[in-house]
């Protein structure tokens, strides 16, 4: 009798082992509603697999993306920093012969127009802080002031040193 219950147990496990796992069955019923349906182990990993891609592919693009911006960035920073440097090498030239008229100061003038306009197109596009752009649109008007003061053709700024 013992033998044959050995032998009944070992030709279960066997057949159990042997067998492929059972396939899930695909009928849509009114009871699920819509619900997702259990996809086999193929199907899944197939799904990840596609998705793990995808992300590479997204990060690559992502990549490019934020070179292209990086390099349209430096261009519009370096613009503003062009046009100040304009404006303060005009603003020098006036150091040795200071203007005897405002309308000497015309160009300088049209300079630090540019200036304020890159300035203000880099705040807008997001490349300068709104208080890095003030702060460099007040260093332009500062300089010209100052120069305007230095001719006596306007009343001396106050310094932020001094106590009014």
């Amino acid at each position: 009798m013992m033998g044959s219950l050995t032998h009944g147990l070992r030709r279960l496990t066997l057949g159990v082992a042997s067998r492929p796992p059972p396939t899930p069955n695909f009928s849509f019923s009114s009871a699920m509603r819509g619900q997702a349906l259990a996809a086999p182990r193929r199907q899944m990993a197939a799904t990840v697999a596609a998705v793990n891609v995808q992300a590479a592919q997204n990060s690559d693009r992502r990549q490019r993306r934020s070179e292209k911006q990086r390099i349209r960035n430096r261009a519009r920073k370096s613009a503003v920093t062009t046009r100040m440097k304009k404006v303060f090498k005009a603003l020098d030239t006036f150091k040795d012969e200071p203007p005897k008229t405002e309308d000497e100061l015309k160009p300088v003038e049209s300079l630090i127009s540019e200036a304020f306009k890159e300035i203000d197109k880099a705040w807008s596009k997001g490349v300068l802080h709104k208080n890095t752009a003030a702060r460099r649109k007040s260093r332009l008007s500062r300089a010209k002031n100052r120069l305007l003061a230095d001719a006596g053709l306007i009343a001396a700024p106050k310094s932020d040193t001094e106590e009014a």
